[in-house]
């Protein structure tokens, strides 16, 4: 056996053993990033919620649409509109459902972007910040 045929075979099986780890891998259950802090806007014209600190993308969805929801006093009609993990968020709303969001690092960041958004659907008023929340990070 030649060094050549040699290391081919190496290399076969050095691929062959890593592909069975990267499979065993995908297999295993997500792992929470412990240092994740998640937050969420949700609203409907005349309705907002918001969540922050909360331990994954979900949970911040799902409380930022409850708290929408019990606001707009009935289920089903909000929607997420922004999400987030250790950073900032904005929601801007025109006089006529006109809306934007930004997620950035800082709050004026998140504001700027969220009214720009909003202001691109060219508003008869200037959009005004409905809400700004940032999670921890």
């Amino acid at each position: 056996m030649t060094f050549r045929t040699r290391a081919m075979r190496a290399w076969t099986l050095l691929v062959l053993a890593g592909g069975g780890i990267l499979a065993g891998m995908a297999s295993l259950p997500a792992q929470a990033d412990p240092g994740a802090t998640w937050g969420a806007i949700a609203s409907r014209q005349g309705a907002y919620g918001f969540s922050y600190n909360q331990p994954s993308r979900g949970d911040a969805e799902r409380a930022a649409l409850a708290q929408c929801n019990f606001v707009a006093g009935r289920s089903g009609q909000c929607e997420v509109r922004a999400y987030f993990d250790r950073s900032c968020a904005a929601l801007a709303t025109g006089n006529f459902g006109e809306w934007g969001a930004g997620v950035a690092p800082t709050v004026s960041a998140a504001i700027k972007t969220a009214i720009g958004t909003c202001e691109s659907y060219l508003p008869t008023e200037p959009c005004k910040v409905t809400v700004k929340v940032c999670s921890q990070g």
